[in-house]
This record gives structure tokens, C-alpha cells and sequence, in this order.
């Protein structure tokens, strides 16, 4: 990902027989030509089979049979405690928690944005070899309101540890990032959901994407000029057309229809062309933003209050402003990621603390989750949490859920200590 906000922009070219879409960004000074956005249909077909063909960036998240069963299991114990664990992974501090957050914890918040979930909230402890002890920084609780929004969201909370575990090293002991290691991540994840059949359309809990707000020609008109009689018209003509026509909307349909993307190699999002009429009357026609949940499934269309092709910025033009935290000073590149720092509070509820000498934590009978899924090992915690003090099992109060018809029975264990065990490892 690109450290400078990239100004975006498409390009449909044609010629006799195809349409092609091109995906450009200005940024650092230069024009690219992006590699992984790219698609070409006959020059008589709508745009939307652009995005119809897409493939899975397009139709959602794709899960295996493994994984939904996986996720079954989740979904029946509540599980909202997760390890990410990496034994190999001592000769460098952030090799495995740089991995896993750009990877593993991201997967698995998406993982979360289903069965009626609108948004998840999450925060993340990691625990840190250091000075023959060990140190556990958590950050403060985040909530995601989309999941388009995981990958950035994940990315300053690990932004703002790695740079509270540098600051306590050095102002704390002679150990240096190099002398330390991480090899557990935790995760705990809150999900929210609404019912959402008796949600109306246009409910706040369908939000829109966080790269999208920032943008003030995304945002929704403060007195919006269709009534909701007209929107229930255009969404149920919107979806009779999308399952019976497959994206073929009649051309008296006098309105324009956007769709999203996300840039798979700058993890932007840009508003695509998905349906344009031409316009017959005085008027403009009316804008709308597709959105979809995680699985691309239809949730809500979005009235835009100006065409897209006007909001779009001139690379040519004056540089973005300089985006800083006025309380705390840092300097940002990106609004968004400034949306999320002030989110955190400037990293006040993140906390330190250390391990004792004495104690060892146990999590028994954890769901084991495949490498192949999220690269390093990954468990979720069926049970309460356990602590050995001097050989004697104590187990500490949990709230936690009644026994479900899924049992995870002999499973294996996460063992957190001051001394060097090999786990996760069979407990019986």
C-alpha cells in the first residue's frame, strides 16, 4: 500500500469489437498503470458487466467447506477470544505480528462480517519477550463499521503498538527492538448485528465505507430529493433486473447506478460507472451508490448528492493538505487513517503490563483453525481461561456462554509464560 493517498481515475477505452477498463492513480509524483484492475467485455454491453464478471472481487468473500464449518463452530460457542501463535518466530519482533496483521487478523474480521453483522469491534494484545519476561500491550477497543474498512483499521492499531513497544523499550531498559520477540497475538472481536429485514432502507447501520466518507462528494444530501416510496421503486427495479436480466437495465431506467471497487494492489476504493442513462429532461439524472455486504450481497442504494465524474480530483491540482492530529501532533498521509487514530484517542486506552514470574496462562480445548487459511497457526478459546501459580490449577471467573450442541473435545491448548513452552500442545 502506498504511503500517499493515491487520486484515482479509469479509463474506458474502445475500439470495434471490446471496452476496456483501466485503472490509473497519481501518486509520489507519478502516473501508474495498475496491473490488478483490469477488464474487457464487447463494445455493445453495459458497464455493469464490468463488474459482473469480476470474479470474486466482485461476488465476495468465497468460503470453502472447511472454512464454513469452521465458522459454524464459531458461530454455535460465541467464540470471541482468538491466538495467533508462531514458535518460529523469535529472531525479529515484528516479523510475525507484521505478518499476521497484514494478513491473519484482517482475514479473520471479514470472517466476522456475516449473518446479519453490520460491524465488528475488535482490539488486540500482544505478548512481548522481552528483559526475561513478558510484556502483553493491548490496544484500546475499535469498532469497524464496514468491511472495507478492516485492512486500514487493522493497520493503525498496529501502527500505533509497534510504536508504543519501541517507545517502552527504550525508555525502560537497555533492550533494543532486536533483543525482543512476539510469538502470541490475541484477538477478542465483538460483532454487532441488526435484524435486517426490519431495518429500513436507508439505515444507519448499512454505513458507508470510511474511505468514502472523507470524500465530500460521497456524502448523502442533507435534504434528500427521493422520497423512499421512489426508492423502494428503484430498488426493487434495481434487483428484478440484476437477478432476471443479469445487469441489463432497460434504457428508460433515468437514473445512474455506481458500483465499488477496491484496488487490490493500493487497497483503495473507487466508485465505478454501473448503469448510466442519458438524460432526457431539464434535470439531472439521480445518482446511487450500490452497496453489498461482505458475501456481494444487494444491502442498500446510496444517494450521491453529486454526479461522480465531478468529484473526481485533477492530479494536476494543488497537493492534499497536510493531515495531522491536533491533539497529539502526528502527521498522517490519509484522512481515513486519521479518522481511525482519533477513533483510538490517540492510543489512550492502550495499556502495558507484565507477566509474573509464578504464573502460567492456560486456554484449554482450543478450536484449531488451518495454517493455510491465515498463514500462522490460529486457535479460537472454547474455555475459560486458566492460571497455574506454584503447580495448583485456578480457574479464573469468565462470562461465559452455555454449553451448544457443537463440542470441540480434546483439543489443543495456548500455554503464556515466562518460560519457554512449546505450545500450542495437546492438554488432557
Amino acid at each position: 500500500m502506498f504511503d500517499d493517498e493515491p487520486i484515482s481515475s479509469f479509463v474506458f477505452s474502445n475500439d470495434e469489437t471490446t471496452q476496456t477498463f483501466h485503472h490509473q492513480w497519481f501518486a509520489q509524483g507519478q502516473l501508474h498503470e495498475c496491473a490488478t484492475c483490469y477488464s474487457s467485455i464487447d463494445a455493445d454491453e453495459p458497464p455493469s458487466q464490468h463488474w459482473l464478471r469480476g470474479g470474486e472481487a466482485s461476488q465476495g468473500l468465497q468460503l470453502t467447506k472447511q472454512q464454513q464449518a469452521v465458522l459454524d463452530i464459531i458461530e454455535a460457542r460465541q467464540i470471541e477470544t482468538f491466538f495467533f501463535c508462531d514458535e518460529s518466530s523469535k529472531d525479529k519482533l515484528d516479523h510475525f505480528m507484521g505478518e499476521t496483521c497484514a494478513r491473519g487478523i484482517p482475514e479473520l474480521l471479514r470472517w466476522m462480517f456475516q449473518n446479519n453483522t453490520v460491524a465488528v469491534e475488535f482490539n488486540l494484545a500482544c505478548y512481548v519477550n522481552a528483559m526475561d519476561q513478558v510484556l502483553i500491550f493491548q490496544s484500546g477497543s475499535l469498532r469497524v463499521d464496514h468491511h472495507y474498512d478492516v485492512d486500514e483499521s487493522v493497520g493503525v492499531v498496529y501502527e500505533m503498538l509497534m510504536q508504543r513497544i519501541e517507545n517502552y523499550l527504550n525508555c525502560s531498559s537497555e533492550y533494543g527492538m532486536a533483543e525482543c520477540s512476539i510469538t502470541r497475538l490475541k484477538v477478542q472481536v465483538r460483532r454487532i448485528r441488526v435484524d435486517a429485514e426490519s431495518q429500513p432502507a436507508e439505515s444507519p447501520f448499512f454505513a458507508l465505507p470510511l474511505q468514502l466518507k472523507q470524500e465530500e462528494g460521497l456524502t448523502t444530501t442533507s435534504t434528500p430529493s427521493t422520497s423512499e416510496s421512489e426508492l423502494a421503486s428503484l430498488r426493487s427495479a434495481y434487483l428484478k433486473h440484476f437477478r432476471e436480466c443479469n445487469g441489463y437495465f432497460p434504457p428508460n431506467m433515468r437514473v445512474n447506478l455506481y458500483g465499488l471497487q477496491q484496488c487490490k494492489t493500493t487497497k483503495e476504493l473507487y466508485v465505478v460507472p454501473y448503469h448510466v442513462s442519458e438524460t432526457l429532461q431539464q434535470l439531472p439524472n439521480k445518482n446511487f451508490l450500490i452497496l453489498n455486504n461482505i458475501m456481494g450481497q444487494f444491502q442498500r442504494l446510496h444517494e450521491l448528492s453529486t454526479p461522480v465524474k465531478s468529484i473526481e480530483r485533477d492530479p494536476a491540482s494543488s497537493p492534499l493538505k497536510n493531515l495531522h492530529c491536533r491533539r497529539c501532533r502526528t502527521q498522517f498521509s490519509r484522512s481515513s487513517k486519521l479518522h481511525i487514530h482519533q477513533k483510538l484517542r490517540c492510543g489512550q486506552d492502550f495499556s502495558v503490563d507484565s507477566m509474573h514470574a509464578d504464573i502460567v496462562e492456560i486456554y484449554e480445548q482450543c478450536l484449531p483453525i488451518s495454517r493455510s487459511v491465515f498463514q500462522h497457526a490460529c486457535y479460537g478459546i472454547t474455555k475459560p481461561k486458566t492460571v497455574m501459580r506454584k503447580g495448583q490449577f485456578v480457574p479464573i471467573e469468565c462470562d461465559w456462554r452455555s454449553e451448544s450442541s457443537v463440542k470441540v473435545q480434546h483439543g489443543p491448548c495456548v500455554v503464556i509464560s515466562n518460560a519457554q513452552h512449546s505450545s500450542p500442545c495437546k492438554f488432557y
